[in-house]
């Protein structure tokens, strides 16, 4: 009974020791600590990505253009990111695709100091916006705000950026600037602080996609396998966010540096009517990142040159997929 004892415990640690060992490491990566980036976070804090097979570390980088040349660089297997510098990443050439977006409505709001005489998009004219980086979505959303109201980028109204949202609501609330395009807690802050939301995309009805899941072109080719196990995860953890208020506020309030309980929620409420059935990103979002764009090469691109709709078609089965990107 002895020996058969010692085999079993042997068996088990064999066991044990062999699924551990079979799990598949990878590095997921994103770019912001806000409620939108949450599926990554859900899928490690909640045993999804261990159920796929796979031991993903879940990391920050800051910085939507820099996160997107480390996962061109491989130093990241996944990219939650700014759908924009993406896509500005294969249009200069770069194995880059998108397989699903959790938004299709820019999350970023405009905002302007209390005592800046901002009333209208029409008087940002020889004004600066800070924006945390140039090929982010803030500046993306800049842009856009811009334009709606009829005037330049960099001629009428000067785009500057300041390294981050925290940076941003900084210097709009000390007064060094008069307006800044700011997203998650540095939102609150300015906010706090006096600055008034002067637009937001809903507002502006500018449908534009938010945070982006992005990989290597050949790491989908190298293993489709491991990246169709990604996207499951990532797909189950996405309706959990939709669905588990509750559930997912603890993970928002850990991977946001230990927020308080009413701070999360705030976000999370913010968030919420964001969140589409599916996280696929549509073709209107794709086509106005590409409009923004005055390079005649890029533009010449069509949306479905950005993305890899393969994985969430495969997973849905349903045809919800195609109408989403269509709509």
């Amino acid at each position: 009974m002895r020996k058969l004892g010692a085999f079993a415990t042997g068996w088990l640690f064999f066991c044990l020791t062999a699924g551990i060992a079979a799990a598949e490491k990878i590095r997921v990566a994103f770019v912001s600590p806000v409620p939108g980036f949450a599926p990554a976070w859900i899928a490690k804090e909640t045993g999804m990505f261990a159920r796929q097979g796979l031991d993903a570390e879940v990391i920050l980088l800051t910085g939507s253009p820099r996160l997107v040349q480390s996962l061109i660089a491989g130093d990241v297997d996944y990219a939650i990111v700014g759908a924009t510098a993406t896509m500005r990443a294969r249009m200069r050439g770069a194995d880059v695709v998108i397989l699903a977006a959790t938004t299709n409505v820019s999350t970023q709001k405009l905002l302007v100091g209390q005592k800046s005489g901002i009333r209208r998009l029409e008087d940002l004219k020889g004004r600066v916006v800070g924006v945390s980086q140039y090929g982010s979505e803030a500046d993306a959303f800049a842009r856009i705000a811009v334009n709606k109201a009829g005037l330049r980028p960099d001629k009428d109204v000067a785009i500057i950026q300041l390294g981050g949202h925290p940076q941003v609501a900084a210097a709009l609330v000390a007064g060094k600037i008069e307006a800044g395009v700011i997203g998650g807690l540095a939102f609150l802050t300015a906010q706090k602080s006096g600055a008034v939301v002067l637009a937001t995309a809903i507002d502006l009805q500018s449908v534009s996609l938010g945070p982006a899941v992005a990989v290597a072109g050949r790491a989908v080719q190298r293993s489709r396998d491991s990246v169709m196990r990604f996207m499951r995860a990532f797909v189950e953890a996405f309706h959990y966010l939709r669905t588990n208020r509750e559930g997912t506020l603890p993970i928002v309030q850990k991977y946001m540096g230990g927020i308080g309980v009413e701070q999360a929620r705030f976000l999370y409420d913010d968030y919420l009517p964001l969140f589409e059935e599916l996280p696929v990103p549509r073709e209107k979002g794709l086509q106005a990142a590409v409009d923004l764009e005055t390079d005649p090469k890029a533009r010449s691109l069509k949306p479905a040159d950005f993305v890899d709709l393969s994985f969430l078609k495969e997973i849905d089965r349903g045809g919800r997929v195609e109408r989403l990107y269509r709509k």
